[in-house]
């Protein structure tokens, strides 16, 4: 195992050094407070050597806790807990005391930390691993295998960084250490894949995948698969399907696909998290995540999709007026579909818009584009427009990862295209659709203004952003604060993290992106968990929470989207307040509408 370095073990603990009103006796007799003395010609070395007999004391107390189950020889288990240390430093160290007990030049320094405080960050960690299994439970139920996957994994590798990892039960009476693996596995053990259609190139063949867990639809899913000569970027499939590509003559009955579980790179917001993962020399191994990919039960898998399909539809008619006379509108669609699988794009320019085929245009270079099976196109009127829905594209991004997307066109009265966005995933269209309380154009307002918002962000339309928010918009964005801030900022405790709420005017926040734009090769947005509400029955105003799942070629987190937005004029919706936040509260309540005065 990697050795500790001490100089960042220094950095991390001389954030905090404010002396309390103790004395020497009381911090070396009372036996509340873990302490090092240092001496040295300066203040600076005496701390420094303080520090360093600080650290070896909270390795002698986190010993104890590991060393009735640890089945490692001596200097196995020192390494370990010594690396156990640094992912607690951050966090527990940062509140050390210092007492100079004589001056230069025979300094001496007393470093010192409760008991109290040692054991209070043993129960943050406690905790948050506790929350990650409660989100992958909920995720596994969703059929969200990526979003399971990805917090039990987390909440395992936390686990293993707990001292009294044995004491820690599911609530069902399971140890976390054997349920976590188990719940892993059960997840492999229920994934299944099986080819869908294969369409071959000169070179290569286009091979799309029905993806089930428990024999539904996986809502989301990542994965890698070997081509013949190395494994794959990962792929992110998306309402039960996902796509390959390969040689032209490969063997399609040996495919196997690699799920992902690490998810590391979308660990970056969790300091503790990413601190255990800079520990750990290699990921955690699962050999049962590998999936061979079916040829049998095609029809199945098929009609099972297809059940789906119509379940969706139905949940799209309840938002959406169904036309139908679509002969010239299809006949567009094809032609896209033409000049997107020959790359041809200019060849369909006169069917767009000006501002319409610039949106294509970004489209076409988000990423690497491939089109997929469709099943089928639905359209509907809305405010005067058609709109055509559900074309699946494929993109890839060089060393990154892919996407499968749903794209939606929207025709003017001229059946020429305005606009285009990403679908909204299916569940969060069913959420809007069983709103019985409202009306059908309410409901494809919401649809239309979210699928617009996320896909903003993924096109970077700057302008389109600019539009939508207010002037005197109120933006809050929260983040975890990794170090002591200043006391002007708004922090608060969310879950045991602190968290600094920041407020942006409009044009801060636009700046913002705009650099986010720039130093990103993507950006994707994935909404869960939504739960909508409307003012007043006579205002079109409405607040919208959502779980966010953010993605980017430089990073990735997990947060709560709030929205209030007024939709009065349904083509020109205006957000009057955006607030995101890495956590729920203690009582588990995000921003909502009635935290805003509407009067």
């Amino acid at each position: 195992m990697k050795n500790i370095v001490t100089a960042l073990l220094f950095a991390l603990l001389t954030c905090n050094v404010v002396a309390q009103n103790i004395d020497v006796a009381e911090v070396k007799n009372s036996g509340e407070y873990l302490w090092g003395e240092g001496n040295g010609s300066t203040i600076n070395k005496a701390d420094k050597e303080a520090l360093s007999a600080l650290v070896s004391q909270l390795s002698v107390a986190i010993e104890v806790g590991f060393e009735q189950h640890s089945e490692e020889t001596d200097d196995e288990f020192h390494e370990r807990v010594q690396s156990i240390v640094k992912t607690y430093s951050s966090a527990k160290l940062a509140n050390t005391q210092r007492i100079v007990v004589s001056d230069e030049p025979n300094a001496k320094v007393i470093r010192y930390i409760s008991k109290s405080e040692v054991a209070k960050q043993y129960e943050n960690r406690r905790k948050k691993i506790l929350q990650y299994v409660a989100d992958a439970e909920k995720a596994e139920d969703n059929v969200q295998i990526s979003d399971a996957l990805r917090f039990y994994y987390w909440a395992l590798c936390l686990l293993n960084s707990y001292p009294y990892s044995d004491t820690i039960h599911h609530y069902n009476g399971d140890i976390l250490k054997t349920y976590i693996p188990k719940r892993i596995n059960g997840i492999f053990g229920g994934l299944a894949a099986y080819i869908g259609e294969a369409e071959k190139e000169t070179n290569k063949q286009n091979v799309e995948l029905l993806i089930t867990y428990n024999n539904k639809p996986v809502q989301n899913y990542d994965y890698t698969y070997f081509d013949g000569q190395n494994y794959s970027n990962i792929v992110s499939a998306k309402d039960g399907r996902g796509i390959i590509e390969l040689s032209a003559m490969h063997d399609l009955k040996d495919i196997r696909l690699r799920s992902e579980y690490a998810f590391e790179s979308e660990a970056m917001l969790d300091d503790d998290l990413m601190q255990v993962f800079e520990e750990m020399e290699e990921e955690i191994p699962f050999h049962n995540n590998k999936i061979l990919v079916q040829n049998n039960k095609n029809k199945e898998t098929k009609a099972l999709l297809a059940k789906k399909n119509e379940e969706h539809k139905t949940n799209e008619q309840a938002v959406f007026e169904p036309i139908a006379d679509t002969i010239g509108y299809l006949d567009i669609i094809k032609a896209l579909e033409q000049a997107i699988r020959t790359k041809n794009y200019t060849s369909v320019k006169q069917h767009f818009t000006p501002e319409g085929y610039s949106m294509f245009d970004a489209l076409m270079n988000y990423g690497n584009a491939k089109l997929m099976t469709n099943n089928g196109y639905s359209f509907y009127s809305a405010d005067g427009c058609v709109i055509c829905r559900s074309m699946p594209i494929r993109f890839s991004f060089k060393g990154n990862k892919t996407f499968v997307e749903s794209i939606v066109y929207e025709f003017d009265e001229n059946r020429k295209i305005k606009s285009l966005s990403f679908q909204l995933e299916q569940e969060a269209i069913a959420d809007i659709s069983n709103k019985t309380r409202w009306s059908k154009e309410a409901k494809h307002v919401l649809v239309r203004f979210l699928e617009n918002y996320k896909t903003a962000y993924a096109l970077e339309r700057k302008d389109y952003l600019n539009q939508i928010f207010s002037d005197d918009a109120l933006i809050i964005v929260g983040s975890v604060v990794k170090k002591p801030t200043a006391l002007d900022k708004q922090v608060v405790l969310l879950n045991d993290k602190q968290v600094e709420f920041n407020r942006y005017t409009k044009a801060e926040y636009i700046k913002n992106l705009e650099r986010c734009f720039a130093r990103n090769e993507f950006i994707n947005l994935r909404f869960t968990e939504n739960d909508i509400k409307k003012v007043s029955n006579d205002k079109e105003v409405y607040g919208i929470q959502i779980k966010q799942d953010y993605f980017s070629s430089t990073y990735g987190d997990s947060g709560y989207l709030f929205l209030a937005v007024d939709l009065e004029v349904s083509d020109k919706p205006v957000i009057h307040v955006r607030t995101w936040q890495p956590e729920r509260d203690e009582e588990g309540k995000i921003f909502s509408i009635v935290d805003f005065d509407w009067e």
